[in-house]
Order: C-alpha cells, then sequence, then structure tokens
C-alpha cells in the first residue's frame, strides 16, 4: 500500500518484540490523545488526521511517498524533501482506511498471541512442524536442534528468546536463499541479496538494489505460506507496486496466492509464539 511502492503491508504481520510493552504503548498513545486534544496544531514533521498520529520523515534521495507501521505501531509517513504537507496530507487522508485496518489487525495479532514460558514438553515451530522442548544441565550451545527437538541449556533460560531468535535467524540464512533460488523461476526474478533480521510489522520487504529482507519469525512458518511470502517479494523486484500489473504476475507465478494469503492472515499468529 503506498502510493508509489508498499513493498509488504500487505502482509499480515507478527508481533512486535517483547522489548514493546502495553505500558510503552499506553504512554506512546497518551501523548498522542495529549497532543491531539490540546488544540493546537501538530509540531513540525507530524500529521493528525481522523484521530490517528503519523511522523513525517523526509529524505532528499527520496522520489516517492510511503506509509509504513513501526514495531512499536506508530505510523510513518516517508516523503521527499520537497514535498508539501498540502499534498502530503491528502495523500495520507486517501489511506486512512487502510491504516485503522492495519493497526486494528495488528492489535488483535497482539492479543491473540501466546507468550512462551519456556518449560520443558513446550512445542516451538519450525517450518510449519512443532517441536518439543527439553531443558538440559549441560550441552556445548545454550540452543541446539537435533532434529526432532530443541534442547536448552538450563541456566540459559532467562535468555530463551535471545537464543530462539538467532537460531531461527541462522536458520534462515541456510534456508531461505536456497527457497529463493528454487522460487526464482516462477516470479522470473532473482534478488541480488537476501537478509534475515527483525523487521518488527512485516513478514518481508523488498528493499532498494534488489535486496529482499525477511522477518527471522518466518521460519516458523510451514513451507506453503513461507513460499507466498518468497514468491511475493520476489514478484516485486519486478513490479515495484502493489498495481494490476503486480497482482497479475503474483497470479502467474503463485495461482493460489490468495489462499495462501488468506490462511496467512487467518492463522499466522498460531507460529508466533516465541
Amino acid at each position: 500500500m503506498n502510493g508509489e511502492r508498499d513493498d509488504t503491508r500487505e502482509l499480515t504481520a507478527p508481533l512486535p518484540p517483547p522489548s514493546f510493552t502495553m505500558e510503552a504503548r499506553s504512554a506512546r498513545e497518551a501523548r498522542i490523545a495529549e497532543t491531539a486534544g490540546s488544540g493546537n496544531a501538530p509540531p513540525p514533521g507530524h500529521l493528525h488526521l481522523d484521530g490517528l498520529a503519523f511522523r513525517v520523515r523526509r529524505s532528499p534521495r527520496r522520489r516517492t511517498l510511503a506509509l509504513t507501521v513501526e514495531r512499536d505501531g506508530e505510523l510513518v509517513v516517508s516523503a521527499p524533501e520537497s514535498e508539501s504537507m498540502e499534498r502530503l496530507e491528502r495523500w495520507v487522508r486517501s489511506r486512512l482506511l487502510w491504516a485503522h485496518r492495519t493497526l486494528a489487525r495488528r492489535n488483535a495479532l497482539q492479543a491473540g498471541a501466546r507468550r512462551p514460558e519456556f518449560v520443558p514438553g513446550e512445542s516451538f515451530s519450525y517450518l510449519g512442524q512443532n517441536h518439543m522442548l527439553r531443558i538440559v544441565h549441560s550441552l556445548p550451545v545454550p540452543l541446539q536442534f537435533d532434529g526432532w527437538r530443541f534442547l536448552l541449556r538450563e541456566n540459559e533460560r532467562g535468555r530463551a528468546h535471545d537464543h530462539f531468535r538467532l537460531w531461527y535467524t541462522a536458520a534462515g540464512r541456510t534456508w531461505l536463499p536456497e527457497r529463493c533460488a528454487r522460487l526464482a523461476r516462477l516470479a522470473c526474478a532473482r534478488p541480488a541479496r537476501i537478509v534475515v533480521r527483525d523487521l518488527g510489522f512485516r513478514w518481508g520487504s523488498c528493499g532498494r538494489n534488489g535486496a529482499i529482507y525477511f522477518h527471522w519469525r518466518l521460519m516458523q512458518l510451514p513451507v506453503r505460506l513461507a513460499d507466498y511470502v518468497i514468491v511475493h517479494e520476489l514478484t516485486h523486484l519486478a513490479e515495484h507496486h502493489h498495481g494490476p500489473a503486480f497482482w497479475a504476475a503474483l497470479e502467474r507465478a503463485l495461482p493460489d496466492w490468495r489462499e495462501r494469503k488468506e490462511q496467512l492472515d487467518r492463522e499466522g499468529i498460531r507460529w508466533m509464539g516465541v
């Protein structure tokens, strides 16, 4: 969704990381409400429309407009440095429905998230398959996967989230390039490089210079849904918008993309435990 280009906002996204607390969100929302209700004009670089606050981020190198939701729920409008506030406001107004829907979906995901306890017998997903966790006293590394279960060293339970994040990231750096190579023929495009990292509120992103970014949480999805995200981003290498040409190209590459997307929207929270 991005007037010129919005590579990943159509994808239902994972929850923000645990470091973003409800208290932090409430404080941020309180600041927004206080400013909006004061009767004063918003500070420079901000827009308040339809009960929502948008931070405007300008860049002399940017040529297009984009609207994104940051990991803490902040709405950010990226714009060229010379863009007038009047035109910017009109453009944002045309995307208010998307902003409200995206925030509502994000809040629903956050409310339904299962926080892991990292206890013996707990299940963790790897490419859609559940694997039991076993706590052990001795292990050469903090976290290990032996092919059918996760092994976590007992004295590392306090940092278990970090260890799982690092493990999924490392697994993605091996699996995702191989999978992209296999699916590239469907999208008729190959990425210049693949990066696996925390993307906050997004499953994936197609960046400049042919780079594709994937959230490490993608490694928890079933292969069928991960493939949808991959092909979606590969298609963006040739079609930079979410216009008719993009959807037509995605249809050719993955005829059942609608079913996969609907399943991801509906069930994605099941694989967001860590």
